[in-house]
């Protein structure tokens, strides 16, 4: 009887291990049938399905807002900046020794740069000094108008034309003198300076623009074969407008092209004036009229 008990034991042992052996192989069975599907599921739905991790990227970029991207940092800007560069160059801003500007003068005769070959000149300490510019003759009369000397002046506005006695360098004056028979009664041009610097810079700067000159500079009274004084004269009365020269006076226009060339090309050997005078149709004459100078030169180019 007691066999019989245990057998049946035994049988019921055997069978529930079969039982759970077979459940074993169903529930691995399911898992791979299920990782299978999965797998079919991923590939029916294309190529266009994210992988996993990119599911969870995506995911968790709904879940968290995207950081904030760091702002640009411009480039650090050099220690000095690079200079501009000038502008364009107008016929005004042209600026020689000689000519200057309205915005930059030449402010002293000191300034020019015309040779002063030939120039006999005085002590620069001289109080009482001139210089003999010019003469015309008898018949012009006590009223000529100097046109070459005017337009020397106005071209050259380092002088500063004055009425009366000079009392700074710089300064200028001009009186007429009526010289004696020696000299044909010839009417005389004379410039008066404060100082020896003046009227040696100022005969310079006149024989280099009217060649055919020789100024004479000196120390002391005017020679007394010049004779008296017959006339005080401003060559620059009225301002520079005044002084310009006007349409058709062809001397006028030949002086100021010359005296403007020459101050702007000291070292020029042609007598503009006289080669203007000869054959004013080869010059530009209607730039005369221009102010200043540089303007002048920007107009016969």
């Amino acid at each position: 009887m007691k066999t019989l008990l245990v057998c049946a034991a035994l049988a019921a042992v055997s069978v529930s291990i079969v039982a759970c052996n077979q459940d074993k192989k169903d529930d691995t069975k399911a898992e791979k049938d299920d990782d299978k599907d999965d797998k079919k599921g991923d590939k029916k739905k294309g190529g266009a399905s994210a992988s996993p991790s990119a599911k969870e990227s995506a995911g968790a970029g709904a879940k968290t807002s995207a950081p904030t991207a760091a702002p640009a940092t411009a480039a650090p800007a050099p220690e000095t900046a690079a200079p501009a560069p000038p502008p364009a160059p107008t016929a005004a801003d042209v600026t020689k020794p000689n000519l200057g500007t309205p915005e930059k003068p030449v402010m002293s005769p000191t300034q020019q740069t015309y040779s002063m070959d030939g120039i006999k000149t005085i002590p620069d300490t001289c109080s009482n000094a001139h210089v003999i510019l010019t003469q015309a003759p008898e018949s012009v009369g006590v009223d000529y108008e100097w046109k070459y000397s005017r337009q020397a002046m106005l071209a050259n506005q380092q002088y500063q034309v004055v009425d009366g006695k000079p009392s700074l360098p710089g300064q200028v004056s001009f009186q007429v003198h009526q010289a004696d028979a020696k000299l044909s009664n010839a009417w005389v041009l004379v410039a008066n300076c404060a100082d020896g610097t003046t009227c040696n810079h100022l005969a310079a700067m006149y024989k280099s623009i009217v060649k055919s000159s020789n100024p004479q500079v000196f120390c002391g009274d005017v020679p007394a074969h010049l004779g008296p004084m017959k006339k005080a004269v401003n060559l620059m009365a009225g301002g520079w407008k005044a002084n310009l020269p006007a349409s058709g006076d062809t001397i006028s226009q030949c002086a100021r092209l010359a005296a403007c060339t020459i101050a702007d090309k000291t070292d020029t050997k042609e007598d503009v004036g006289i080669n203007c005078q000869k054959s004013p149709q080869s010059f530009k004459l209607n730039c005369a009229d221009r102010y200043p100078c540089a303007e002048v030169l920007a107009c016969t180019k």
